[in-house]
């Protein structure tokens, strides 16, 4: 990913990005941080979990595949300890996981790997703007 052409957010964030990968990760943040946002990074849901408790994140950014704790278990405890921080679940796993996707109401956009700068703009973009979320895909 390349970040040309980015625009400045309405509303810069603080933003959680939970990936494993680190080029991913590196990838998602030098966006985020070119559109304004201040951005910390968590290679697990254990530790994402532990930076979420620590700080007050409006965003988080997870990879569905961690290890012990997955995407979708690390969005579940987010939502408990503080209902409304967006979440924007990246996967390349889709389709297997589409089922269980329907019945998640605690992922606010589902961002299909692999995804570009505007798709993942446009993803944050909506999810922070007044009446964003609740969508499954972007």
């Amino acid at each position: 990913m390349a970040a040309s052409g980015l625009s400045q957010p309405k509303r810069p964030a603080k933003v959680l990005v939970v990936e494993d990968e680190p080029v991913a990760a590196l990838s998602i943040r030098t966006v985020l941080v070119a559109d304004g946002h201040t951005v910390e990074l968590a290679e697990g849901g254990e530790t994402a979990l532990a930076l979420f408790e620590a700080g007050q994140y409006e965003l988080v950014i997870t990879d569905f595949k961690l290890g012990k704790m997955d995407g979708l278990e690390l969005a579940g405890a987010i939502k408990e300890r503080s209902p409304a921080t967006r979440i924007i679940l990246v996967t390349a796993y889709a389709e297997k996981i589409g089922g269980a996707l329907g019945q998640v109401s605690n992922i606010d956009i589902v961002l299909r790997k692999p995804f570009s700068i505007k798709e993942l703009q446009a993803a944050v973009e909506k999810v922070l703007s007044v009446g964003g979320g609740g969508e499954r895909g972007a």
